[in-house]
């Protein structure tokens, strides 16, 4: 019984995986066109939030002045100037030179939220042209962007309450993909330039660089090393001439976690929230620093040298996404969509059963989140007191590190060479699926 039961599954994959193989650009472009009518509807009905309206826009039209952002309101946008430039470039290329003000910005805010649906779109595209590239096909090439398309937690959250990210993952995206297709001196300054729009990225880029080193080389490295170095010098260390550039990028990520624990998702509520309230000590802001920074020392130490010594084995959309778990594992500020800059490299490894079981648990994270908030209708209000923001935080922590897992288990069993291209005919990794034949 079990036994034909187990059959039927998997003439059902192959069957579905033929399917896949066939049509799977109709499949991903009707996926597109709905999930883009079910955005706009959304972004209809909505304004995009406080963040976007109270503070990207208006921050963005300030730099798009000649103004200095970070003048006032310094945890206002805590980004880098590229982020505030882009949003503000785009304020211009839709609404003109329409001035700020109530009856505008309704109108300015569907603008860039519109503009949101071209970057998904890229994305998901991007994730799948880069696992064609990698040679994978049926299924294990159309679900990771079917769930980059359809999952709430990336799909629609970001619309309700905007979140400027959603125009840094394409840059992201596309930076993988050319490191894939072995353009990496294009990767390498996509990516940096990724980090200059949100700092998420900013391990990764030293890790790329100690991989080509170790594969090609110092000489033929060196000009990637420079064109990067350059790029985070001037988007990243150069603005800290502006008054309250440092206050307003370093102070907001440096922080104790505002509310008591009950502002953001990371395992840092652990000293914010958890000790004061069971211990009764209340660590400082000193000591919080230095165990951030030593956490994330000993993640990146060992990242480097598992890149190092099994460069070899690893290849770019692994060490990128390595670089982002190994950043934001032990962040200060955590929220859903930090994580997805991780999720969208992991999308590219196309590992169906991690991809799914990451998107899983990344959807509970998300939907715990919402009832941290003690949004109506609340089934778990205990959920947004500081033990329920904790409970929560490990969720996200969870995401993080069983991503991180899956990669490094995997390294064992690479062979040192370049792996063998990747049989449309296996589905999820292990088990071989039946061919199907006509009656």
């Amino acid at each position: 019984m079990l036994e034909s039961l187990r059959l039927r599954w998997h003439k059902s994959l192959a069957a579905m995986n033929v399917l896949a193989t066939t049509y799977s650009p109709l499949i991903l472009g009707g996926l597109i066109a709905l999930t883009t009518f079910q955005k706009l509807t959304l972004i209809f009905h909505t304004d995009g939030g406080g963040d976007l309206l109270g503070a990207d826009i208006p921050k963005s039209m300030i730099l798009m002045a000649g103004q200095n952002p970070y003048a006032s309101n310094p945890w206002a946008s805590p980004y880098p100037p590229f982020l505030l430039a882009v949003v503000g470039g785009i304020i211009r290329l839709t609404a003109g030179n329409t001035v700020l003000a109530p009856v505008t910005i309704g109108m300015i805010s569907r603008d860039v939220r519109m503009t949101g649906l071209v970057a998904d779109v890229l994305v998901a595209l991007v994730v799948f042209v880069t696992l064609r590239a990698r040679r994978l096909s049926g299924l294990s090439s159309l679900v990771p962007s079917a769930l980059f398309l359809v999952l709430p937690s990336i799909s629609l959250s970001p619309y309700y309450w905007f979140n400027t990210d959603v125009l840094g993952y394409p840059v992201l995206a596309v930076s993988v993909l050319a490191l894939v297709l072995r353009r990496y001196f294009l990767g390498s300054v996509l990516l940096a330039t990724a980090a200059i729009f949100k700092v998420h990225p900013i391990l990764a880029i030293p890790l790329v660089l100690v991989w080509l080193i170790k594969r090609r080389g110092i000489a033929k490295t060196l000009p990637t090393i420079i064109t990067t170095v350059s790029i985070l010098s001037f988007g990243l260390a150069l603005p800290a001439i502006l008054p309250g550039y440092l206050e307003s990028v370093l102070g907001f990520n440096l922080s104790s976690g505002f509310g008591g624990g009950t502002s953001s998702f990371t395992m840092m509520n652990l000293l914010y929230a958890v000790f004061p309230l069971v211990f009764h000590i209340s660590l400082s802001t000193t000591v919080e620093n230095q165990v951030w920074l030593a956490a994330t020392a000993a993640l990146f130490a060992a990242a480097v040298g598992i890149v190092w010594s099994r460069a070899r084995e690893l290849n770019p959309v692994d060490i990128v996404a390595i670089g982002l778990l190994v950043w934001l594992i032990p962040l200060r500020q955590i929220y859903t969509h930090y994580l997805v800059w991780a999720i969208v490299p992991l999308l590219m490894r196309g590992r169906l059963r991690q991809t799914l079981m990451v998107g899983s648990l990344l959807e509970l994270a998300n939907t715990m989140s919402s009832w941290s908030w003690n949004l109506p209708p609340d089934p778990f209000p205990i959920l947004a007191t500081p033990y329920g923001f904790f409970v929560t935080s490990l969720v996200y922590f969870s995401v993080s590190v069983t991503s991180l897992v899956f990669i490094l288990r995997e390294l064992g069993a690479r062979r040192q060479v370049e792996p063998k291209l990747v049989d449309s005919s296996v589905f999820l990794e292990r088990y071989p699926i039946p061919a199907v034949t006509s009656a």
